[in-house]
């Protein structure tokens, strides 16, 4: 019995799995223009979320074309207020995590860390709050009642989903 045949061959599909694979990621990494496999998925899904999310908001509450405009200058707004901060908030997840990943957990440290953030957190807070007031404001009272069931709803599913 030749022994090498097997060998030759389970070597031969081996080398063709690994090509193939390395060819799938590549391809993907060289296709994808929004999506990159290191960030994290809420960023990832970052520019293609909004676009669905609005036509969604579109179909479910029948928005005119004016009112799309004026919530897309709202959410325009409101990002570009988001990105003032955002260096600010990378420093604050890059010293939460340096806290975090230290031998002992120093609850003092992490408190004054917060503390020295939370003006930022609340600017934050209060960005989305405006944004989420005037998008709200923009609705016909038909379509604010009809958007008041729909965050019900959505609501309802989650607790389901985790109770």
């Amino acid at each position: 019995m030749n022994i090498s045949q097997p060998v030759k061959t389970m070597f031969s599909i081996s080398t063709l799995c690994v090509v193939i694979a390395l060819f799938s990621i590549a391809s993907v990494n060289a296709s994808t223009d929004k999506i990159t496999f290191d960030a994290p998925k809420h960023f990832q899904k970052s520019g293609g979320y909004r676009e669905h999310m609005m036509k969604r908001m579109v179909k479910t509450l029948s928005l005119s074309e004016q009112q799309q405009v004026q919530i897309a200058a709202v959410k325009n707004q409101a990002r570009q207020q988001h990105e003032m901060l955002r260096d600010s908030m990378k420093k604050f997840k890059a010293e939460e995590k340096t806290l975090l990943q230290a031998q002992e957990f120093d609850e003092q440290s992490y408190n004054a860390l917060h503390a020295a953030y939370q003006p930022i957190f609340m600017e934050l807070a209060l960005i989305r709050a405006k944004s989420k007031h005037a998008v709200f404001n923009v609705l016909t009272t038909e379509q604010q009642g009809k958007w008041l069931k729909v965050m019900a709803n959505r609501k309802e599913k989650l607790i389901r989903k985790r109770g």
